[in-house]
């Protein structure tokens, strides 16, 4: 059999100097997903291959599936582009009515009966895919009962039923690397990476899968189990030194969700990139709580340069309803020392948490002047997302219910406390305090606090009227 696994073309955004929905998003992140899965089939004998479709046209997506003729197509199925990913499925079977059709990804997982809704989709696979993914084609091959297939979400009569759930280990070792030989890496530019290295070729790399702890706005630890699995550091050096050898890769990005949980794992695998004279530059996100000097010397001498920490607020009342687990003063902690190392220390900020205040705003522009973190932090607002704990406390506040992701709306901003013109005055407020020039140039162009003020009041008239 062949496999055919896809990311569908990216939803496209609102353009800023023409009004029109015609702004394609930049590539960012090389879909690990459907290259993990590739890898697994390949391993297996199966031929595999795997496209991201991001910039494609319908038109072109199409052609695609016409051309490759394969028997089993797989969709990654992400919240924000779920629409797109249903659309693709609805193509597929219209180009190849006798393909089995299979969705999978997080939003897949959290919502598999909506995604079953569509006829075109055949079969859901649920949560972390390898493993799952062989023993279905296998099955397809062999006109087996997909029903015996553990990690699936089949279609009965109007509803759906739940084969058993596959068990999930904590070491990744036996998965196969992902496949890269369809992707030109020189087109993926996160954001995160400086100017002056956007011209190396890089990638991200995932050293592990999965969170333990519980962020009340996040989803990662439902989709996991709220287990974290990691590779050991000669796997990870496998990968780093195929990418190397191949494709030339120069910058790595750690991208897990928590790099360093297991602090001897990251010490030995810095121990094995210095040992091997390996010279590639490379980022990681993690915890403030999860990082002390010696780990990140060790960090430094391999060649880290700027790690990401999810801080949040500078807010203990708001870090404590946000359940994140850690105080200010350890991100004051873990800023020093990341300074002291002399890699830069970056951010992650988001606004409206609840118990958010103008005075909670404050404490955190104290803070973020307090720790000088290296760039600007990557600033967002409290948007809810399927699976988490805020989305369970969104349904009982009927701010949202699971039929909203049956449109092809973008997540909602929590506005259990704060409308969403108080939201946004409030991010205004903290750029205003972390980055006046940034404020000004917003200005500018209109957003000031004027603009906030006229909204308001034409809102409250409408309301009275």
């Amino acid at each position: 059999m062949k496999v055919l696994l896809l990311t569908p073309p990216a939803p496209k955004l609102r353009n800023p100097a023409t009004a029109e929905v015609d702004l394609l998003p930049p590539k960012t992140w090389v879909p690990l997903g459907i290259a993990y899965l590739a890898g697994a089939l390949r391993m297996d004998g199966i031929e595999a291959h795997c496209y991201d479709l991001h910039s494609y046209t319908w038109m072109a997506a199409a052609e695609l599936l016409e051309r490759e003729q394969p028997d089993v197509v797989g969709i990654s199925c992400f919240t924000l582009g779920r629409a797109h990913a249903l659309r693709l499925a609805t193509l597929a079977r219209m180009v190849l009515p006798e393909a089995r059709i299979v969705m999978g990804g997080p939003h897949a997982t959290f919502f598999p009966g909506h995604m079953l809704r569509n006829k075109a989709v055949d079969v859901v696979a649920l949560g972390e895919g390898e493993e799952t993914i062989v023993e279905l084609v296998r099955c397809f091959e062999q006109g087996g009962d997909v029903h015996r297939v553990r990690g699936l979400a089949l279609r009965a009569g109007n509803s759906f039923v739940r084969t058993p759930p596959r068990k999930r280990g904590t070491v990744l070792n036996g998965l196969a690397l992902p496949v890269y030989d369809t992707f030109d890496l020189s087109e993926y530019k996160s954001p995160e990476i400086p100017p002056q290295y956007q011209g190396l070729t890089g990638t991200h790399i995932l050293t592990s899968r999965g969170c333990p702890f519980q962020c009340n706005f996040c989803s990662v630890h439902s989709f996991f189990d709220g287990r974290w699995a990691s590779r050991s550091p000669l796997n990870v050096i496998g990968e780093i030194e195929m990418l190397m050898e191949r494709f030339d890769v120069r910058h790595i990005y750690f991208s897990d969700d928590l790099f360093s949980l297991n602090r001897e794992r990251v010490i030995s695998l810095c121990r094995e990139i210095i040992d091997r004279k390996l010279e590639f530059l490379w980022m990681a996100e993690t915890r403030v709580d999860l990082v002390d000097e010696e780990l990140l010397a060790w960090m430094r001498r391999a060649g880290c340069y700027r790690i990401y920490y999810g801080v949040e607020s500078g807010s203990p009342r708001v870090l404590k309803t946000a359940n994140k687990g850690f105080t200010p003063d350890q991100v004051r902690d873990a800023f020093r020392f990341t300074h002291q190392a002399g890699m830069e220390p970056c951010c992650f900020l988001m606004v409206g948490n609840p118990g958010e205040t103008m005075d909670t705003i404050g404490e955190t522009v104290e803070l973020i002047r307090d720790i000088r973190p290296a760039t600007m932090p990557i600033l967002g607002i409290n948007t809810i997302l399927p699976a988490s704990a805020q989305y369970s406390r969104a349904k009982e506040l009927r701010l949202i219910s699971d039929e909203y992701w049956l449109s092809d709306e973008a997540p909602p901003l929590y506005t259990a406390e704060h409308d969403v013109d108080d939201l946004i005055y409030m991010q205004m407020m903290l750029t205003k305090g972390i980055a006046p020039e940034v404020y000004a140039h917003m200005c500018e162009m209109g957003f000031d606090e004027k603009y906030f003020l006229m909204r308001r009041m034409a809102r409250d008239f409408a309301a009275r009227t």
